[in-house]
């Protein structure tokens, strides 16, 4: 999870009280796959400095964390990361939860600076092993690994949605992994869960009226996001807006369709 999850979709909310047992209710329930040219994401899809002692912090908007490539351990909440540099335009990181190795990446820079690619592995629960490699471009005036990233292809890597809602909460499952939540409707966090999902990852929804919700990101606590989840008139459309509560200018807007 860009990310993903870093970019992620969330939906779903019945309130009898509002809607009134006379009237029908919206249905959230289905497929609803993501049309790219009506979405788009502000802001980088994170970003690097190097203090002057040679410390790397990385933030994704999601989660941050510091490391030294000296082939040490650092910790990255529930997780270590651990880095060699193995030349003056690349490196390799290994991360690992409960002493397990859990995903390596190699991080290597271009011959203009321009672009980073960074290619590695993650090993799933059952032992598999996916492959995965994603092209960086360059967004800010920075030189070397250092500055702001942005993945150009980063729209297509979010999954198609499956809702399922029910008076009480609402199970959202995403096509492309087993990842999966059951959020219950009344603002309390619920787990992500599933292949490759961080551990400390938790959403919650709260109702505004019958065809829009907030919603609340967080990370170990920490709020990572904030936005609204809205069904069209005509149940066509599901639109979610999210932003950094400290950047609000920085919005994404996810516009998925029914299937």
């Amino acid at each position: 999870m860009r990310n993903s999850c870093l970019g992620w979709a969330f939906a779903g909310l019945i309130w009898m009280g509002a809607l009134g047992c006379s009237r029908a209710l919206p249905d959230w329930n289905g497929t609803w796959k993501l049309n790219e040219s009506k979405s788009s994401i502000a802001g980088p899809s994170f970003s690097m400095t190097i203090s002057p002692t040679g410390e790397y912090h990385y933030n994704n908007g999601a989660y941050s964390f510091s490391f030294r490539c000296d082939g040490k351990e650092y910790s990255m909440l529930n997780r270590t990361i651990s880095c060699l540099q193995t030349s003056a335009s690349a490196l390799d990181t290994t991360s690992k939860e409960n002493g397990a190795k859990v995903t390596t990446a190699h991080w290597e820079l271009s011959a203009d600076g321009k672009m980073l690619t960074i290619g590695g592995t993650s090993i799933q629960s059952d032992g598999a092993v996916k492959s995965k490699e994603i092209i960086y471009s360059r967004t800010s005036a920075s030189t070397g690994l250092a500055g702001d990233w942005t993945d150009l292809k980063r729209l297509k890597s979010i999954p198609a949605l499956s809702l399922a809602l029910n008076e009480r909460s609402l199970h959202i499952a995403f096509s492309d992994g087993g990842q999966y939540m059951d959020a219950p409707l009344d603002g309390s966090d619920a787990p992500m869960r599933g292949p490759g999902v961080r551990q400390g990852l938790t959403m919650a929804i709260s109702p505004r009226g019958p065809r829009e919700f907030l919603t609340l990101r967080k990370f170990g606590g920490q709020i990572v996001n904030q936005g609204t989840l809205r069904l069209s008139a005509d149940g066509a459309y599901l639109v979610e807006e999210y932003w950094p509560p400290s950047k609000p200018d920085q919005k994404a807007v996810l516009v998925y369709e029914r299937q």
